[in-house]
């Protein structure tokens, strides 16, 4: 996965009324933790989250954070939402390292149309993220998986698929991702 570029700056406020300013000026507050002094408290320019987000259909994002000349490097690790509006209201990220090992969600991307389609069957996806453990460098973009070769009935179990070099799971191999069932 190669790592989205996001500049911020560095916050000096605190406090719940203050950060209510700062997003009403459509500043975005968040805090990156792990960096080596410690945790930095940033700010976002709201539109250039809305375009990050944007960019994939997972939060499972590695991010570049480009910080008055400073590069640090990280993933998402919580959104917060406005519950009415839906607009984000607090980002945390984590400092990493490309050889940090951590786990993700990844999107599983369905490839082909199965036979049993043409058997009157329809294709249901049962997992849509698979949880993956890996190093930073090796975050794949998407898990895909080939789905033509099924027919009425049959199910598509991880096992089946091959997960790219270097990139395990906790999940247990007859998990179904997908099946063919009757429509």
């Amino acid at each position: 996965m190669k790592a989205k570029q996001l500049n911020v700056a560095k916050r000096e406020i605190t406090g719940t009324g203050k950060l209510k300013a700062l997003r009403a000026q459509g500043l975005i507050p968040g805090v990156v933790y792990g960096t080596p002094e410690g945790n930095i408290n940033i700010q976002i320019h709201e539109p250039d989250m809305r375009v990050l987000l944007g960019l994939d259909e997972t939060d499972s994002l590695l991010v570049e954070l480009n910080m008055e000349g400073r590069k640090i490097l990280s993933l998402i690790k919580d959104i917060q939402h406005n519950h009415l509006t839906d607009s984000t209201t607090h980002v945390d990220f984590q400092a990493v390292e490309e050889t940090s090992v951590v786990q993700v969600e990844v999107p599983v991307h369905l490839k082909g149309t199965p036979v049993g389609v043409a058997m009157g069957g329809q294709v249901q996806q049962l997992v849509y993220d698979l949880p993956v453990k890996c190093e930073v460098k090796n975050i794949p973009d998407v898990i895909v998986a080939d789905i033509s070769s099924l027919s009425l009935g049959e199910s598509l179990r991880l096992t089946q698929i091959t997960l790219p070099e270097k990139v395990t799971t906790p999940f247990n191999g007859t998990v179904v991702l997908a099946s063919v069932v009757k429509a």
